[in-house]
């Protein structure tokens, strides 16, 4: 299956970048899809790194300067994706609740799933083949889960209560994902990933600002500190 095209973040992201930067970034690009195809036609562990840069038209040397391991020409996406959920979450909107920025973090992040699909899926593929890359997929889980949980004990949360949320928030998303995947990227993502985001909401630590309550869920139709309706 094709890749779908990059995201439109991506490509707004790169503006304002110099030429030289543009073009690592677009050697990097061609290394990972190159690879991707490899990994996906035989196999993550059959491929070597000569083979990725004969098939990319560059040397080992050239290759390594970019990747340090064969493991993170894989994970490129992964690392990107973890700067831009990073950079969503350290940009609250002004009063927003910890659990508020979690979740509209994360439905962003929905969204470049889904301008993704292609290349997600070809990923998952690749991933069900390969012991090695998915004990490294689990190491990104525990990134994730680690920055979930600094922004949700924001305020004065209780920081073991919001690790316990943040771990949550991991374990229903990977299993919506897991769904969206075995779909083919036909559900919708966005919603589904929403509804599991709400059951979760009231794990999330209170805030320690009166009247406000860190799972408080922002543009959700409902008004700031209401309870959802059982």
């Amino acid at each position: 299956m094709r890749s779908a095209d990059p995201p439109k973040a991506r490509a707004v992201a790169e503006v304002g970048l110099g030429l030289r930067d543009r073009k690592k970034l677009e050697a990097a690009a061609t290394l990972a899809q190159v690879a991707k195809r490899l990994f996906a036609a035989r196999g993550f562990a059959e491929v070597t790194v000569d083979e990725i840069a004969a098939a990319a038209n560059v040397s080992r040397r050239t290759f390594f300067r970019y990747f340090p391991q064969k493991e993170d020409v894989f994970f490129g996406r992964r690392a990107a994706q973890l700067a831009e959920l990073e950079a969503l979450l350290d940009a609250p909107d002004r009063e927003e609740a910890p659990f508020a920025t979690v979740r509209r973090a994360l439905l962003s992040l929905a969204d470049l799933h889904v301008e993704s699909r292609g290349e997600i899926l070809t990923e998952h593929r690749v991933l069900a083949g390969s012991p090695e890359l998915l004990a490294r997929d689990l190491e990104w889980d525990r990134r994730v889960l680690d920055i979930l949980a600094v922004v949700l004990g924001r305020g004065g949360g209780d920081p073991r209560r919001a690790r316990l949320a943040a771990a949550a928030i991991v374990g229903v998303l990977r299993v919506v994902i897991e769904r969206w995947v075995d779909s083919g990227g036909r559900t919708d993502l966005r919603a589904e990933g929403d509804e599991a985001l709400m059951l979760l909401a009231p794990m999330a630590p209170p805030r320690g600002r009166r009247g406000r309550r860190s799972f408080d869920v922002g543009h959700s139709g409902l008004k700031p500190g209401a309870a959802r309706p059982t």
